[in-house]
């Protein structure tokens, strides 16, 4: 029986002639996943709060990767700035094929029964709320013409329980319900949906972990591979679920933790 990819080239992982979209790229994971976009053959548009390294990091793709790039500078915990976003990138480039929804906030270390409300609203706004809106408003758009990719970035956390992190860790399970979900409701127009979960990846968001002796050991000792990730390896899982090559994967959530919870 023979494999194949519909109408792609002989390169299933390319994504020359799509647009993808990544919320939070100009650092980290988000950085990464556009630089790897980008490097797959994708125009992309990159959102982040900050004009100066949002218009940073799209110079540095345009010269690096010859491709186009969009900076869009907006906060998508607002959510009326969400449908400028979404139209920012269709007026440049006429469509969205992939929406990477990496934005999110982190929340500070405390018991679940102590986490005030406010700060509740917070961070489900900013991890669960503003990208099911984003993903609305790309569907609405016409992602993908039939096609399109979303994926979500959520995290290893959403998976077990960890204490003082139960916020934070019920946010990204929430992420991980509804990437199923939106798999089954929008699978019959063609729209993939998957989330990819990070244990510890070596950035700034983890800086205090990677960088306190006794947190990092404890880290690392839990992984199969004996250390904490790296950002591309994170970004090459988001550009495969962003290709043909993945066509048939949709409603899956992919750990990328060097094995921590095998």
């Amino acid at each position: 029986m023979s494999i194949t990819f519909g109408d792609m080239s002989s390169n299933p992982f390319s994504l020359v002639g799509h647009v993808a979209l990544v919320t939070g790229g100009t650092r980290g994971i988000g950085l990464a996943t556009a630089r790897g976009l980008a490097r797959a053959g994708a125009s992309v548009a990159v959102v982040a709060r900050t004009a100066e390294a949002t218009k940073t990091v799209v110079s540095d793709i345009e010269r690096e990767f010859e491709v186009e790039a969009l900076p869009i500078v907006a906060d998508i915990s607002h959510e009326d700035e969400i449908p400028g976003v979404v139209a920012n990138v269709t007026d440049r480039f006429g469509r969205i094929d992939v929406l990477v929804n990496n934005a999110g906030a982190s929340a500070p270390f405390a018991p679940l029964i102590d986490v005030t409300p406010k700060l509740f609203d917070k961070i489900m706004n900013v991890n669960v709320r503003a990208p099911l809106c984003l993903t609305r408003a790309a569907v609405k758009a016409g992602l993908g013409h039939g096609g399109g990719s979303v994926v979500n970035i959520v995290s290893a956390a959403g998976l077990k329980a960890e204490p003082f992190m139960g916020l934070y860790s019920a946010a990204k399970a929430a992420m991980i319900s509804a990437t199923k979900t939106l798999a089954r409701e929008l699978g019959p127009q063609g729209i993939r949906v998957n989330a990819v979960a990070p244990g510890v990846i070596n950035t700034d968001f983890s800086k205090a972990i990677v960088e306190t002796p006794e947190l990092h050991q404890s880290v690392i000792a839990k992984t199969a591979l004996g250390r904490v990730g790296e950002a591309d390896e994170v970004a090459g899982t988001v550009v495969w679920l962003a290709s043909k090559a993945a066509s048939y994967t949709t409603g899956s959530i992919i750990v990328v933790d060097g094995g921590t919870i095998a």
